[in-house]
């Protein structure tokens, strides 16, 4: 059925030969495996009653961590991962009644997830495990009779970042902790897990405080560096399994480019539209559908556009949902049991539904546009091809230069090893908030500052002392002002602030001060499950904007631009021509905003907003001044050259380091204020950086080679969004010169392999 709706497409008047790659990969038998111990006896009936066999990757783990090992489990989407954790803890609690587990996952819907799974468990048990979540939404008159009885705790980063303040009152469950299990462990990268793993160490301190030393149980997706990245984040060895044993389907993977429209093949059809023809096709052949979207406005856009589609075909709407991050606990858990128990047929969402979340067999997901690894490609595919059954996946490429190389050469997403996962121990903004949250749960000894944290720590305790957060007392270091140090502390942002998004007397949601630069500024129009808000102020000291529902036929994009400044130089690689780490002070300035209507700008707002500083690492790149004067003196367009390079070289930039676009940011200088010299930089968006320029830094000549292939391959003549011109750019793409970036970049490889 899946080929023939492909030739179905391909048939149709619209089909302007938009898939430009087909793949079929192949359905794969389950492999099983034995435990080198034996089971307790109502969990081996309960295995046995259910039909279930234990995977080969289930079995070596469950051996391994009955060894005493911490471990990680890096296999795909529903390969069983889950039974692993729960059949561990359930064995544990079999053998000593008193034993606790720690649960944690970065989202409440995977929360919940577990819970119903480890309920099923505990009825099998007569009730020994007592599992309960515990986090944010838990009532008050609840969490004491949970607190004092409950052997598993289900919970996430963020409330045990609150909850640590309040050891004294786990006192019973910390004392008897046996197990703490990290679900989906490669989302804790990045700022969020910089800042996850400095929480993890602090939980070791309130462990250690109450003699017990719990064992990691940790899954991930499939990372290129499981195990260093793994002993990062937990602060401990880990024994890594890889093996998948599990069952799957085969499946149809498609890649679909939007066509050009103009005769100069400069610019290429909505990829949105292309998507909302597609999405519509899966649900006119009721094929059950996910379908992803790159930020929550499109996929409320995406929906809406659904909804009306399917009216006028007389279907009806309402089989078409939206999940997201910021949706109410309820709304969240409906939606998953529907698309569970196949009441509606399809859902747009966010990156919220890559993770492990039980929601059924599905028998589509479409990508609308690449989400930026090879790590979440792959967890987003292997949403479909649960069972033996045959399913579909496509993915829609965008017209950024990123996507574009990825469509010619599949191969990256197809063949490669998937990227690293960066997480950064000595960012010292991320250090010292920590530190003093640590103080504040229990007063810190100077051993333990060289023990935990190292030389950064060392340095972070003495700017605490000397902004008096801290102060020495006979105990050890304790704040000095701040009572709860937790509340002042994100664990999404090395920004402090925060702004609240009210609706009336109603928080809509909470968002960071960089994203709200981004998307909450006087004028910007917000999205939330279909419905459009208008935010009509903003009080940046009070963290506080003023919204207002709206319907309008536009949504915006905010416009920045950004000036650096050369703090240190912390590294430097002699390439025939210098390229140079370190630390930068980044001023960006949100000048204006687009209004669009589909991709189309229909007008352009300015915007007066204080600019947005911090310090932050960088790679930057000098030209040599050789390739410079020769450019010049063939008055050719040296600027728009550079700033071309910036671009391209940005844009692969995701190929070599695991992060988002939106994690990086970079600018150009023909003449360097400083010394006016020609820079490119290219920096963490991120007060004190988390890796990913130090990545670029070792990779550099790799991501040159590929820049030079974007560019080459690319078949405009002047530039194109497919290849230099970026459409986050805030000089509107000007200049820019496909034909210098290229002089430029063959003049650095010449001087490369001089050297």
């Amino acid at each position: 059925m899946i080929s023939e709706f492909i030739e179905q497409i391909k048939s149709k008047s619209t089909y302007k030969n938009q898939i430009i790659f087909q793949k079929t990969i192949p359905a794969k038998n389950p492999q099983f495996g034995s435990l080198s111990f034996e089971i307790a006896p109502e969990l081996e009936k309960w295995l046995s009653d259910n039909g279930w066999k234990l995977y080969t990757h289930q079995a070596e783990a469950l051996n391994e961590i009955h060894t005493g090992k911490n471990i990680v489990v890096t296999t795909p989407t529903a390969s069983g991962k889950t039974l692993i954790f729960s059949l561990a803890v359930a064995q544990a609690i079999t053998k000593r009644i008193n034993t606790t587990a720690l649960f944690l996952y970065p989202m409440k819907a995977l929360a919940n997830d577990q819970l119903k799974k480890m309920e099923d468990l505990n009825a099998v048990l007569d009730g020994k495990l007592r599992p309960f979540i515990y986090d944010g939404d838990t009532p008050s008159e609840r969490r004491p009779a949970i607190r004092n009885t409950a052997k598993v705790i289900i919970s996430n980063p963020y409330a045990f970042h609150r909850y640590l303040d309040w050891h004294s009152k786990w006192e019973r469950f910390f004392r008897n902790l046996r197990f703490i299990v990290i679900d989906e462990a490669h989302t804790y990268r990045g700022v969020f897990g910089s800042n996850v793993a400095q929480l993890i160490r602090r939980l070791q301190r309130i462990c250690e405080f109450y003699r017990s030393q719990p064992q990691y149980i940790l899954s991930s997706a499939t990372i290129n560096n499981p195990q260093d990245f793994t002993e990062r984040l937990i602060g401990n060895s880990v024994h890594i399994i890889t093996n998948d044993g599990s069952q799957q389907g085969s499946k149809e993977l498609v890649i679909w480019n939007p066509p050009y429209i103009d005769q100069f093949q400069l610019r290429r059809r909505s990829p949105h539209q292309e998507t909302r023809d597609l999405f519509l096709s899966h649900l006119k052949e009721h094929y059950q559908t996910l379908c992803f979207t790159l930020s929550r406005k499109m996929s409320e856009i995406i929906a809406v556009w659904a909804r009306q589609d399917l009216e006028q075909q007389g279907l009806d709407p309402e089989q078409v949902m939206t999940y997201r991050a910021g949706y109410r606990p309820l709304e969240r858990r409906r939606i998953e049991s529907q698309l569970r128990n196949r009441e509606i047929t399809a859902v747009v969402s966010t990156n919220a539904l890559e993770v492990g979340i039980d929601i059924g067999n599905l028998d589509a997901v479409i990508l609308s546009g690449f989400p930026g690894t090879i790590i979440s490609t792959w967890q987003q595919i292997g949403r479909v091809g649960r069972t033996m059954r045959s399913s579909l996946a496509s993915l829609i490429l965008f017209e950024d230069a990123y996507q574009q190389f990825l469509g010619r050469h599949p191969e990256y997403f197809l063949e490669k090893t998937p990227e690293n996962a960066i997480i950064d121990l000595t960012n010292k903004y991320i250090v010292k908030g920590h530190i003093l949250c640590a103080a504040a749960e229990l007063p810190i000894k100077k051993a333990e500052i060289s023990k935990i944290w190292g030389a950064n720590g060392l340095k972070a305790v003495k700017e605490l002392l000397k902004s008096e957060l801290v102060k020495l007392v006979p105990a050890g270091i304790v704040p000095k002002t701040i009572k709860h140090p937790s509340q002042q502390v994100s664990l999404n942002s090395a920004f402090s602030d925060s702004i609240d998004i009210i609706v009336g007397e109603k928080l809509l949601e909470t968002m960071t001060t960089a994203q709200a630069y981004r998307e909450a500024h006087e004028g910007a129009i917000l999205f939330h499950q279909g419905e459009k808000y208008l935010v009509e102020s903003i009080d940046w000291e009070k963290g506080k904007a003023v919204a207002s529902h709206h319907r309008v036929d536009f949504y915006t994009e905010a416009i920045s631009t950004s000036d650096v400044e050369i703090i240190s130089q912390e590294k430097e690689r002699n390439l025939g021509y210098p390229l140079t780490f370190g630390e930068v002070k980044v001023t960006e300035y949100y000048f204006a905003y687009r209004k669009m209507t589909y991709d189309e700008v229909i007008d352009i707002i300015p915007l007066d907003l204080p600019p947005l500083e911090f310090n932050t690492r960088a790679v930057w790149l000098q030209i040599p001044s050789t390739i410079v004067e020769s450019i010049k003196s063939e008055k050719r367009d040296f600027a728009g050259g550079i700033h071309a390079l910036e671009h391209a070289t940005i844009a692969l930039s995701p190929l070599f380091a695991l992060c988002d676009r939106w994690d990086i940011g970079g600018t150009s200088y023909p003449s360097f204020p400083a010394d006016g010299t020609s820079k490119v930089f290219i920096y963490d968006a991120f007060p004190g950086g988390i890796g990913i320029a130090e990545r670029l830094f070792e990779k550099w000549e790799d991501l040159l080679v590929n820049v030079i292939q974007l560019i080459q391959e690319c078949p405009c003549n002047e530039g194109c969004p497919s290849c230099i011109q970026s459409p986050k750019c805030g000089n509107e793409n000007s200049p820019l010169s496909k034909e210098v970036a290229l002089i430029i970049l063959k003049g650095l490889t010449e001087l490369s392999n001089k050297c």
